[in-house]
Formats: structure tokens, C-alpha cells, sequence
């Protein structure tokens, strides 16, 4: 995909500023995007870190974004977290020093991965599932010569490996590396289809790392079926769809959407209303605006009313966002 994701430097100046904010609070806290054990206490926080921000003594508008930023990245810290927490050592819950980030205030996963590798509080059979769900060969072959049978017994049975474990096994017994021809073309062709009629195989619960293999994936129909799960099961961040996107050519990308149902294509757009991607919103509507309907149109312009102005988000010009799509909207669009 030619659209290009490029943070400015007084966005990435933001993201360390909102970072500061952020550790300031327990990471155990932070898990909870600001729930609390007692319920929701979202708005009492956003008043708090606005007043944190306010010791800036910055103009309105800029302290607004800030605090809304610390708001998006302590929900990237809670996904993170969501989706890694049975992986993760059993420590005190501080892995403010472990995560990785990327300049523009989203975690990098595999570095992040790569950090917890070293962690000295995680077991050998955790460091093999991770490099395994990751796809860090290397680590995965050094790690193998280090387990038991009973090691491998039970992580034979562990639900975040039951996808991919077959091709591991082969690969390791043999002493070789990951067939991904072969991977790709069962992918592709593979008869164990979910209730949606698509197939689940090799990425039924296999997504982790889903940006290290996806371009290991040799066949285009691979790669379809890859993103159709990843965004049927809503187990991708917005920024990895992006990077997945970013990696295939236009053509491909076309019929990737053509292909995709519309709940698909709705679920596609939203990642570009959440942080940090709102910027290229707008060349995204424009590349696909002959595939969307009236109803989806309604539907995003919904999505942004709740999810953002209902809850004080403002960490993107959401008001100048609305104006420019209405403006892009052809005029029986906006009488439906």
C-alpha cells in the first residue's frame, strides 16, 4: 500500500512528553486503562492528568492533546498487557523498564518480546512459547536443546501454541528452519474452515506475531486469509494492520477490500480513527471511497461522536477530521 504513515516530530515530541505522565503511575494500575478495582474512574483520571498537564503551563488546546495522549498510550499498555499477561513472568507487576516504544507512542511488540527474552524471572518454558509465538527462530532452536519431555508436554497442551506447534515440531526435530513455502501454501488451501467459511489452521490463535511472519508469506491468498482473521477476531492492533497493509502492493491491497465483507472493511477504517494513525484517515477513505456504502459512512461518523468526543478524547483534531469528511462526502450521501 503506497499511504504512508509519517508522525511529525511535534507529534513525537508529545508522545515523550505524555510518557513521563504516564510512569508516574503504578504499571498495575495502568493495566486496568484507568478502570480501577472499583469500576470505571475514567473521567476522574482524564480531570487528573489534565491537572498534571496543566503544571505545563502549556496553551489549552496543546495540554488537552497531551492528556488525551497519555490516555492512548495507557490503553496500548493495557492491551499489551491483555494479550501477554499468561506469558509474561510472575513478577511484581513493574514492567515499566521492559516495554519498547515506538517513537510515535505505540509498543513495539517484538522488541518488547526480545526484552522479556532477557528477564531473568521468566521460566525456560516461557522463554520457548514466547520465541515461539514470536517467530525468533534463532532463540527458539537454542531454547529447544534446553527442555524436558515434560516441558514439551505440557506446552503441547498450552492454547497459545495449538495453531502453530505441528510446524515447530517438524522444524526442530529436523533441524531445520520453517517451511514457509509450505506454511503459505497450506495456509492458502487448507480445508479446516471456521463458521465464516474461511480457514483458521495456522492462524487460529496464532497472531502474536503476526508482523514478523507476515511477509514470510509467500502467497497472496496467504496473506488474505492472515488479515481476514486477524480483523474478523479484532486481534490486531491498528498499527500492525498498518505495517501488514503497508507491505503489499496496491493491486493486492484492492482486492484484499473488494474481497473483505463489510463489516470487514468498517473494522479496516476504524484502525485508522485510533491512535496514532488518525492522519492518514482521510487518504484512506479517498483510496477506498467507491467501496463504501451510505450506512458505513453513518456508522464512522458515529464511531468518532462516541468513542471520541462522548468520552474527551482529543488526541487528534477530530472537529477538523468531521468537517473534512463531510466535505469529501458526495451530496446523496449526506441527505441519507
Amino acid at each position: 500500500m503506497s499511504i504512508r504513515f509519517h508522525p511529525s516530530l511535534q507529534l513525537v515530541a508529545k508522545v515523550r512528553i505524555a510518557l513521563k505522565f504516564l510512569y508516574e503511575y503504578k504499571f498495575k494500575f495502568i493495566c486496568t486503562n484507568f478502570l480501577g478495582d472499583r469500576g470505571r474512574k475514567e473521567q476522574f483520571y482524564s480531570e487528573f492528568i489534565l491537572s498534571r498537564v496543566h503544571l505545563l503551563s502549556l496553551p489549552d488546546a496543546v495540554e488537552r492533546n497531551i492528556a488525551s495522549i497519555v490516555r492512548a498510550l495507557a490503553m496500548e499498555v493495557a492491551e499489551w498487557y491483555r494479550i501477554h499477561k499468561d506469558l509474561l513472568p510472575d513478577a511484581d507487576l513493574d514492567y515499566w523498564g521492559t516495554i519498547c516504544w515506538y517513537s510515535h507512542g505505540t509498543i513495539d511488540y517484538l522488541a518488547t518480546a526480545r526484552a522479556f527474552l532477557l528477564d531473568k524471572h521468566l521460566s525456560r518454558r516461557q522463554r520457548f512459547v514466547l520465541s515461539c509465538q514470536y517467530y525468533l527462530e534463532d532463540d527458539v532452536h537454542v531454547l529447544w536443546g534446553q527442555m524436558t519431555a515434560f516441558d514439551l508436554s505440557c506446552i503441547a497442551g498450552s492454547t497459545g501454541l495449538t495453531g502453530n506447534f505441528r510446524y515447530w515440531m517438524e522444524a526442530l526435530h529436523s533441524n531445520t528452519r520453517l517451511n514457509w513455502i509450505r506454511i503459505s501454501r497450506e495456509a492458502s488451501i487448507s480445508n479446516n474452515y471456521c463458521r465464516t467459511g474461511f480457514p483458521k489452521h495456522f492462524f487460529s490463535g496464532n497472531l502474536l506475531g503476526l508482523v514478523h511472519y507476515f511477509p514470510k508469506l509467500r502467497i497472496a491468498e496467504a496473506r488474505f486469509r492472515c488479515l481476514y482473521r486477524a480483523i474478523l477476531k479484532e486481534s490486531i492492533r491498528p498499527f500492525y494492520l498498518y505495517l501488514c497493509l503497508a507491505q503489499i502492493p496496491d493491486h493486492e491491497v484492492e482486492a484484499m477490500f473488494n474481497r473483505f465483507p463489510e463489516g470487514h472493511r468498517y473494522q479496516l477504517f476504524v484502525s485508522f480513527l485510533h491512535w496514532p494513525l488518525q492522519s492518514v484517515f482521510l487518504s484512506i477513505i479517498e483510496r477506498f471511497r467507491h467501496r463504501i456504502s451510505n450506512r458505513m459512512y453513518v456508522d464512522l461518523f458515529e464511531f468518532i461522536l462516541f468513542d471520541k468526543f462522548e468520552r474527551g478524547l482529543f488526541d487528534y483534531e477530530y472537529v477538523s477530521l468531521v468537517k473534512q469528511l463531510w466535505a469529501l462526502l458526495p451530496e446523496n450521501t449526506k441527505s441519507f
